[in-house]
This record gives structure tokens, sequence and C-alpha cells, in this order.
């Protein structure tokens, strides 16, 4: 792979060959990644292989991660933007419940963070990369985040936003209307 003036490292492009590796693997393998795509077995094959300049296209991508729940992919992209991906509860039950449970998660992951990072620290004030692994660090706080991120997914469905599409219910006659519409990001942040 040729690095003309691309903005990141080779190491990057080829970590992104592997995570494609790995998203092909949980489909299957390439025949039936290739029967979930738009795009035959040897393009599959192309796509995976370290030194070919083609990657995998975002909609074959999409695809895969439609049949396989696999983010690898995605998370590799993310990771190069600065980001993290963080999935939505999967179902409205994992959404709704009692406010109460959403805060005690929030509180007891959160805390479980604070724990071990001061565990970590307490001997000589600095966590070191065999501290982290040990005590699963990044873990923790991926529970964090996802405690937080569920209970950010209730309130966006209190509020009617969801995925891109405002409802919005209202009582007719003694039953309840329910409209959707899709919005916009902008809309949903009361941009324009």
């Amino acid at each position: 792979m040729a690095d003309h003036a691309r903005p990141h490292r080779s190491s990057d492009y080829l970590r992104l060959k592997a995570m494609t590796r790995r998203l092909v693997h949980a489909a299957g393998g390439i025949e039936a990644a290739s029967l979930a795509t738009r795009v035959g077995p040897q393009r599959i094959s192309t796509y995976q292989r370290p030194h070919e300049p083609d990657f995998i296209p975002i909609d074959v991508v999409a695809d895969l991660q439609a049949d396989t729940d696999d983010l690898s992919v995605l998370r590799e992209l993310a990771r190069l933007a600065g980001a993290v991906v963080v999935p939505l509860p999967e179902t409205p039950d994992e959404a709704g419940g009692p406010w109460h449970r959403h805060l005690a998660d929030v509180a007891s992951e959160t805390s479980d963070v604070i724990k071990r990072l001061s565990e970590s620290l307490a001997d000589d004030g600095v966590v070191t990369a065999v501290e982290s692994r040990n005590m699963h660090l990044t873990d923790e706080v991926d529970e964090a985040i996802n405690a937080l991120m569920r209970l950010r997914h209730r309130l966006e469905v209190v509020e009617g936003v969801s995925r891109g599409v405002e409802r919005s219910d209202r009582e007719v006659g003694g039953g309840v209307e329910r409209s959707d519409r899709e919005v916009s990001r902008g809309d949903r942040e009361g941009g324009s």
C-alpha cells in the first residue's frame, strides 16, 4: 500500500484490513459475506489482503454489520477519527424501565471505575499499562460509558427522538395517536 500523502500511518490502514478480515470471518467467511452483499467473493478477498490498495466499501461494511452485529471496522474508523462507537440499546425494554434502575447502573459502573483507578494510583500515583490490563480498567470504563448511553437513549425516547425519527403522541378521543417524522440531527439538537 503506497502512502501518497495520506493522513494516517501504514499501520492504521493495515489495522483496517485486519478489522475487515474479522468482519468477514464473523459473517461466515468470504463466500457467506459475498452472499450478504453486492460484491462477489473475489472482491471480498481483495478487501482483506494487506497489500491490496482497495478497501471495503462502506455500504458493504453496513451490509455485513447488519448480518453479524460485528462493529470492528466501524470501531476502527471511529478510533482513527478520535471517536468511539457505543451501541444503543436494541429493544425498548432496554431503554425503558424504572428511572432508578438507570441511575443505579450509572452510579455503580462509574464507582467501579473510580474504585479501580484509586487502587491503581494508591501506591505511586501512576497507572501503568500492566495495572490497566490486570485491573481491566478499559473494560470498566466501557461499562460506565454503556450505562450512560443507556440513560441517554432513555432520555431520547422520553423526548420523542430516537434513531432519526421524532415521535409525538397526542390524546385523541380516549386513545393515543402516534405520528412519526424523519428529523435531521439539527432538528433534534434544536438547530435549523
